[in-house]
C-alpha cells in the first residue's frame, strides 16, 4: 500500500466514517513498519461532501464520470475547432448532462446512507461544469481523490492546487502546444558539392519562412481571445435559451400544480360544508330522538297505569257478576 492507494480507498468512504478509517490505515502502515507513510496518511484531510459524492461515483458508477469527461472533451474540441453548430448543439445539451450527473450523485449518496444537502449538490454541479470546461479539472474528477469542489468558467484554467489528495497530481495540459519546429536542411556529405542548380548565381533560392512581427503576434492573440469570447458568448446564449425553455416548462407545471391545489381546496371546502351540514342534521336528529325517547317513556307509564286500572275494573266486574248469580 502506498499513499495513493490509501487515499483512493479513504476518499470513497462515507464522510462520517472517514476519521475512523484513516486511523485504521495509519495503524496498518505503522504495523507494516512504514512510519513515513503513516504520517502522510494522517495528514489526509476530510473531503467536502460534494467532493466525496464525486469520488463515490468514480468508485461505484465510473460510467457517470466517464460520461461527464467525454462530453466535456467534445465540447472543448468543438470550441477549439471553431465548429459553431456542434458547439451550439452541445451547449444546449450541457445542462441536461449536468443535471443527470448530479441526480446520479444524489441517488448514490442516498443509497450509501449520506444524502447530499442542497449546497453539496450545487458544489457537485459546479465541479462537473468545471470538468467539462477544463481538461485538468476533468482529470482531477476522474481520480476519485477529490478533496474539495472545483470551479471554472472556461476562460481560465481551473485552480487545482490542493484539490486532489494522495501525492502530487499532474494533469495533462488543456491544449498541448503544437510543434513549431522547422525541418532542418539536409547536410551534404563532406567532399560532395551541391547540385549545380543551387551553385549557379542566378539559381532560384528556397524562400525563407516568414517570421511574425510583434504586432502580428499581438493581433493573432487578440483574434484568439475574440474567438474564445465569441464562443463563450454563444455558449452562454445556448445556456440562456435552454434555461428559458426549462423556465417556461416549469411555469406551466407550476400553473397546473396551482390549479390542482385550487381544485382540491374547493373540494375540501365542499366536503367540509357537507360535514358541517351533517353535524347540524345529526344534532337535530339527536334532539328529536331525546324527545321521542321521553314520549316513549311517558307512554309506557300511561300504558302500565291503564293496564292496572283495566285489571282492577275487570276484577270488580267479576265480583259483581258473581253476586248477581248468587242472588238469582
Amino acid at each position: 500500500m502506498d499513499l495513493r492507494d490509501a487515499a483512493q480507498e479513504l476518499y470513497a468512504v462515507v464522510p462520517r466514517d472517514f476519521t475512523a478509517r484513516r486511523s485504521e490505515l495509519v495503524r496498518e502502515a505503522k504495523d507494516a513498519g512504514d512510519k513515513e507513510l503513516a504520517k502522510d496518511i494522517g495528514k489526509l484531510g476530510k473531503p467536502a461532501a460534494g467532493a466525496w459524492a464525486i469520488n463515490a461515483l468514480a468508485v461505484h458508477k465510473p460510467e457517470v464520470i466517464d460520461g461527464v469527461v467525454r462530453f466535456g472533451a467534445s465540447l472543448r474540441a468543438a470550441q477549439e475547432d471553431g465548429d459553431a453548430d456542434a458547439f451550439r448543439q452541445l451547449g444546449l445539451r450541457r445542462q441536461g448532462e449536468l443535471t443527470g450527473a448530479v441526480h446520479d450523485a444524489k441517488d448514490l449518496a442516498a443509497e450509501l446512507g449520506f444524502p447530499l444537502s442542497a449546497a453539496a449538490a450545487a458544489d457537485v454541479e459546479r465541479t462537473f461544469r468545471a470538468a467539462m470546461a477544463d481538461a485538468g479539472a476533468a482529470a482531477a474528477v476522474a481520480t476519485g481523490r477529490l478533496v474539495r469542489g472545483l470551479s471554472g468558467s472556461g476562460f481560465e484554467e481551473v485552480d487545482l492546487d490542493g484539490a486532489v489528495a494522495g501525492g502530487e497530481f499532474e494533469p495533462e495540459p488543456t491544449s498541448p502546444p503544437k510543434s513549431q519546429s522547422k525541418p532542418k536542411p539536409q547536410s551534404q556529405p563532406e567532399g560532395q558539392s551541391q547540385p549545380k542548380s543551387q551553385s549557379k548565381p542566378g539559381a532560384q533560392r528556397e524562400p525563407k519562412a516568414k517570421e511574425k512581427k510583434p504586432g502580428e503576434e499581438a493581433t493573432s492573440l487578440a483574434e484568439r481571445r475574440a474567438a474564445k469570447k465569441k464562443a463563450a458568448l454563444e455558449e452562454a446564449q445556448a445556456e440562456f435559451d435552454a434555461a428559458e425553455s426549462e423556465a417556461k416548462e416549469a411555469d406551466e407545471a407550476a400553473a397546473q400544480a396551482w390549479n390542482a391545489v385550487k381544485e382540491i381546496e374547493r373540494r375540501r371546502k365542499a366536503v367540509q360544508a357537507d360535514i358541517e351540514e351533517c353535524k347540524k342534521r345529526l344534532a337535530s336528529l339527536e334532539a328529536e330522538l331525546i324527545g321521542i325517547t321521553r314520549d316513549a317513556e311517558a307512554a309506557e307509564s300511561d300504558k302500565k297505569r291503564a293496564v292496572r286500572a283495566a285489571t282492577q275494573q275487570r276484577r270488580a266486574a267479576d265480583q259483581a257478576r258473581r253476586r248477581v248469580e248468587r242472588l238469582g
